[in-house]
């Protein structure tokens, strides 16, 4: 007995390995949502173009408020979900950067370079093909809509592909998608703020102090980062800058040490774990032994303990983003009606070539592009078993937008025939570079995915 709890103690103190296997994790949330994903997308476009149409968008537009006094919050279902659910989501995002950044394929430079080149090209190159055809004019302003790859679709896509997709490849596109979300925040805060509240932006400056004093008292309740979180989206609610920043912010602002560390866990785990067998009574495993459950749950909370805040709230919000809030957002927005419409004019309107055109060719211009130039200058490496081929075939996926293109094309075309010449570009440019992908890197031999 000693020695399988020696064994699973042992595994313990591999602690730091835990937040690396994060990505596993990760990966596999983000593969199966995107069936979730595609089917909250096929049911938002169902509803947009049946009988039932305009009782579909009548519904978002259902106000809902909380009212205390004279003072109100009021605001449509679209925009609880837009503003507030996906600030949630932004959350969930920034968390999985910090973890890149800390001991994931960010950590170090070189590590890092590839990817993030990649990802700079990937968003370059499609934003400044869509100003070439949309410059001066009336959708200028969606720039930054073609620039946005979705993780869930992409990594959905090389799931199909199985084994014949080398790890290193998985592992790039997700660094890739994870630099492109970095690039769309950093859009999203100083494209598409119009103007600031500075009164409403100095509350929440307040409240994210109080966070880092909350993390550097190293207190353990989490209720702490829940309500000061609050009021850090509440005050960028009010701001003007996009609520869903507040996200990113409050995710940087959680702890990446443990309370407790894993080799005092391990000691303080020999000691419970002896208590509970030596007060152990054969035969009698139920609420009568009382002292054995008090030891268990001792257990229990000091392997909480050991567990760094990131970990515990990205594995607790993961399931939640990916499973309610994105369904929910595709569900929303993704419903656009081309009943009654010329749709393939719409798609020869200039904002749509742009949106179209900047994700299906500048996504593979310039992923392609800029990770060439970074090995060519051997400023990185390809990954092990990863081919040119592999990588244009990554460059294909790229040019999926969807969460992030739609959520950008809310911002930067309120409403109108512009939202929407944007929105259906979005969905036709992502169906090809998804089946134009997977086609490339369906051909890819099996010496592609074992050579060095």
């Amino acid at each position: 007995m000693r020695t399988s709890i020696r064994g699973a103690l042992s595994r313990i103190q591999a602690y730091p390995q835990r937040l690396r296997e994060g990505f596993d994790d990760f990966q596999s949330y983000e593969t199966s949502g995107a069936i979730v994903l595609l089917g909250a997308t096929v049911g938002a476009l169902v509803l947009a173009n049946s009988p039932w149409r305009d009782a579909y968008h009548a519904f978002w537009e259902i106000h809902v408020g909380i009212s205390v006094g004279g003072w109100a919050l009021d605001q449509s279902l679209l925009h609880w979900i837009d503003d507030g659910l996906m600030a949630i989501f932004f959350f969930v995002v920034g968390l999985e950067i910090k973890r890149e950044i800390l001991v994931g394929e960010l950590q170090t430079l070189r590590k890092a370079a590839l990817p993030m080149l990649g990802a700079v090209g990937g968003m370059a190159a499609p934003a400044l093909l869509f100003l070439a055809i949309n410059a001066g004019g009336a959708g200028a302003r969606g720039w930054g809509v073609p620039m946005a790859t979705d993780i869930a679709f992409a990594l959905g896509v090389l799931a199909l592909l199985g084994k014949r997709i080398p790890v290193g490849l998985r592992v790039f596109l997700a660094a890739l998608a994870i630099g492109d979300d970095l690039g769309a925040i950093i859009v999203i805060a100083v494209a598409y703020t119009s103007s600031v509240a500075w009164p409403w932006l100095g509350l929440a400056a307040i409240a994210l102090s109080g966070l880092m004093l909350v993390k550097f008292f190293r207190i353990e309740s989490s209720l702490p980062y829940w309500i000061l979180g609050a009021v850090v989206w509440f005050g960028f609610l009010n701001s003007g800058v996009h609520a869903t920043i507040a996200g990113v912010l409050v995710a940087l602002t959680i702890p990446t040490t443990s309370r407790v560390e894993p080799i005092v866990f391990v000691e303080r785990a020999w000691g419970w774990l002896t208590r509970i067998t030596d007060i152990d009574v054969k035969g009698e495993h139920v609420l009568t032994t009382d002292d054995q459950q008090h030891v268990a749950q001792q257990l229990q909370r000091g392997a909480r303990r050991m567990q760094a805040p990131l970990q515990r709230m990205e594995n607790a919000m993961l399931p939640l983003a990916t499973y309610i809030i994105l369904p929910l957002f595709a569900l929303a927005n993704a419903g656009i009606t081309v009943v009654g419409t010329d749709a393939s004019s719409l798609l020869l309107e200039p904002i749509s070539l742009g949106v179209a055109l900047g994700l299906v060719i500048g996504k593979q211009v310039g992923i392609t592009s800029m990770t060439w130039l970074a090995v060519r200058l051997g400023i990185a490496d390809l990954p092990r078993g990863v081919t040119w081929r592999h990588i244009y075939g990554v460059a294909w996926l790229g040019g999926i937008g969807f969460t992030m293109s739609l959520f950008i094309a809310g911002l930067a075309f309120r409403a109108g025939i512009l939202q929407t010449e944007a929105k259906l570009a979005i969905l036709v440019a992502s169906v090809v570079a998804g089946i134009g992908g997977w086609l490339v890197l369906r051909g890819a031999s099996a010496v592609d995915v074992t050579s060095d």
